[in-house]
C-alpha cells in the first residue's frame, strides 16, 4: 500500500511539474501572468489533485459495481473502501475493517438464486462509472472556462481515471486477483464457470452471517482437479472445496486437495499462492507435521503474510497458533491466538471463518466443542 502511494505521488509531482512548465512558458512569451508563489501551489496542488482523483474514482468504481449489480438482480453485502467496510448483516449495517493485500476497494454483492447468475453488468459496472467521471471532465474542459487550479484537477481526475479503466477493463490479474476485465472474459469463455462465480459470492455472504461452510449447501462446493491450465475462478472454487473439508475437520483430505493446488507452484498468482501455503501450513501441522514439508512452506515471506494478514482473518491465528502448539510444542505461546479469535469473533467480516478457525485450533488441542 505504501509503494502504491508513492507511486501515486510521483506521477502527481510529475503531472504538476509538467503542467507548471507549461504555464511558465505561456508566461515567458507574454499570455499568462503567474508569480513564483502561484507555481510552487500549482506544483503542491498537483499532487492533492491525483490523490483526490484516485480516492474518487475508487469510490464510484466500487459504487458502480454495486448499482450495477442492484440492477441485474443482486443484492448488497458490504461495501470496502481501503480497510474500512459496511456490511449488511441479518440484524442491520455494521460498520467492520478488513483488507486484502493489493486492493484498496471491494463491492460485494450476493447473486440471486440462480445456477449461472448474470455477470457481465455486474463486472464491468465499475468500469463505466470511472469512463462516465472522466468523460465528464473531458466535456468541462472543453465547454467551461475553468480556472487554472480546476484545470489542473480535471486533468488528475481524466489521468487516473484512465489508468483505472486500463487496469480494471483489460484482462489481467491484479496482485493475484482476477480484475473485472478477466472475470469477464473467463466468464464469456466459459458458462460452465458461471456456477462457480456466483457460488463463491454466495459463499462470502452466508459467512458474513456466520455461518459455517459445512452448513452450506454441498453443490455451492463442487468443484473439479486443477492444473496449470485453470482459471483463477476454478482455483478459487477448488480452494473453497478444502475449506469445506477443512471446516468438517476432514483435514487428511483438505491438505491433499490443498497439496494439488500448491504442485502448480509459481503458476499460482502471487496472492493466492500466499494463501494457498497458509492453508497448507495448517493442514500439514495438523495432520502429517512433516518437518521438512513445514520448514519449506515457513519461510520468511509466509510468516510476515501471515502477521500482517491475522488483524482481519482469523484463519491466520489458526496458523500461529497451530505452529507454536505443534511445531513449538508451546502451548501457552500458542493460548493467545486462540483467545483473539475467540474474543473478537464477531467483529471480523466473515464471522463464519472464526468459527472453522475454532473448530480447527479445538481440534489441535483435542477438544471437541461445537460451536
Amino acid at each position: 500500500m505504501k509503494r502504491f502511494f508513492i507511486i501515486l505521488c510521483f506521477i502527481g509531482v510529475s503531472f504538476a511539474i509538467g503542467y507548471g512548465i507549461g504555464i511558465g512558458l505561456e508566461h515567458l512569451t507574454g499570455d499568462i501572468s503567474i508569480g513564483g508563489w502561484e507555481m510552487v501551489g500549482l506544483l503542491v496542488w498537483g499532487v492533492v489533485a491525483v490523490v483526490l482523483a484516485f480516492i474518487v474514482h475508487t469510490f464510484i468504481h466500487e459504487f458502480g459495481h454495486m448499482l450495477f449489480g442492484l440492477l441485474t438482480g443482486y443484492s448488497f453485502l458490504s461495501f470496502r473502501l481501503f480497510n474500512v467496510v459496511l456490511q449488511r448483516e441479518d440484524d442491520g449495517f455494521h460498520w467492520k475493517r478488513f483488507n486484502i493485500n493489493g486492493t484498496v476497494g471491494q463491492c460485494l454483492m450476493i447473486p440471486p438464486g440462480e445456477e449461472q447468475p448474470p455477470y457481465f453488468w455486474y463486472n464491468v459496472g465499475g468500469v463505466l462509472m470511472n469512463l462516465l467521471k472522466v468523460v465528464g471532465c473531458i466535456v468541462a474542459l472543453c465547454l467551461f472556462p475553468l480556472s487554472q487550479w480546476l484545470i489542473v484537477l480535471c486533468i488528475g481526475f481524466i489521468v487516473i481515471g484512465l489508468w483505472m479503466i486500463i487496469l480494471n477493463g483489460i484482462p489481467m490479474v491484479v496482485s493475484g486477483l482476477p480484475n473485472d476485465g478477466k472475470n469477464i472474459l473467463i466468464l464469456w469463455r466459459h458458462p460452465e464457470q458461471r456456477r462457480y462465480f456466483g457460488a463463491m459470492l454466495s459463499v462470502v455472504g452466508e459467512q458474513s452471517r456466520g455461518r459455517r461452510l459445512k452448513e452450506m449447501p454441498w453443490e455451492w462446493f463442487h468443484s473439479e482437479p486443477v492444473t496449470p491450465a485453470s482459471s483463477v475462478i476454478q482455483l478459487s472454487a477448488r480452494n473453497l472445496y478444502y475449506c469445506h473439508l477443512m471446516d468438517e475437520l476432514r483435514l487428511d483430505e483438505a491438505r491433499e486437495v490443498a497439496e494439488e493446488i500448491g504442485k502448480i507452484g509459481d503458476g499460482l498468482p502471487m496472492l493466492f499462492r500466499m494463501e494457498i501455503n497458509c492453508d497448507r501450513l495448517l493442514l500439514e501441522l495438523a495432520t502429517l507435521n512433516r518437518c521438512e514439508v513445514v520448514g519449506h512452506l515457513w519461510n520468511e515471506r509466509l510468516q510476515q503474510y501471515v502477521k500482517a494478514a491475522r488483524k482481519y482473518a482469523p484463519l491466520k491465528c489458526a496458523v500461529l497458533f497451530a505452529y507454536e502448539y505443534i511445531n513449538n510444542q508451546n502451548p501457552e505461546a500458542a493460548a493467545p491466538y486462540y483467545e483473539e479469535v475467540k474474543t473478537r469473533q464477531n467483529d471480523y467480516a466473515q464471522p463464519g471463518e472464526a468459527l472453522t478457525a475454532l473448530a480447527v485450533m479445538d481440534y489441535i488441542k483435542g477438544c471437541s466443542i461445537n460451536y
